[in-house]
């Protein structure tokens, strides 16, 4: 039986450098993993994760510019981004304010996989144990079903695979 999270029901915490907020939707009982809906409103720094690795997806609102490294990324809406939590990042939300799921691991226990599927009317995308899927558009919608289980109905989906190493 799948467990449901609604993000509504989850707190905002503000980030470690106030940047942000962020609702963490799930965690690992070992810690080698988290799930979080992070509120980007403003350019400024990501906090940084020692030894993680993360993967963000914007799942509301434009594009999010990134510096990761130095490097210039653009993030678009529903691209799996994936970049190391050492590295220094500073966000620029020019269109404005974007929401995105965020997933950091310890990548010497699991590897994230991230995948925006649009699901049909009669549809059911069953979940295995170490899947969880963020619901944007549906039913469900601002839920984060965690498997086993399913989510069914039409929608827009962000599945979350979290495979062990």
């Amino acid at each position: 039986m799948s467990r449901v999270v609604r993000s509504d029901a989850v707190r905002a915490e503000p980030w470690a450098n106030g940047g942000g907020t962020t609702r963490e939707l799930a965690r690992a009982d070992d810690g080698s993993w988290r799930i979080s809906l992070a509120e980007i409103d403003r350019d400024g720094p990501f906090s940084t994760f020692a030894g993680q690795h993360r993967l963000l997806t914007v799942v509301d609102g434009p594009v999010l510019d990134l510096d990761v490294d130095g490097r210039p990324h653009v993030v678009e809406p529903q691209r799996p981004f994936a970049f190391s939590g050492d590295a220094p990042v500073v966000a620029s939300v020019p269109e404005g304010p974007v929401t995105a799921i965020n997933v950091i691991v310890d990548p010497a226990v699991v590897q994230p996989f991230v995948t925006v599927l649009e699901l049909g009317r009669g549809s059911a995308l069953p979940l295995a144990a170490d899947q969880a899927a963020y619901v944007l558009k549906g039913e469900q919608s601002g839920s984060l079903v965690l498997g086993p289980g399913e989510v069914a109905g039409r929608g827009t989906v962000t599945v979350i695979t979290l495979e062990r190493a």
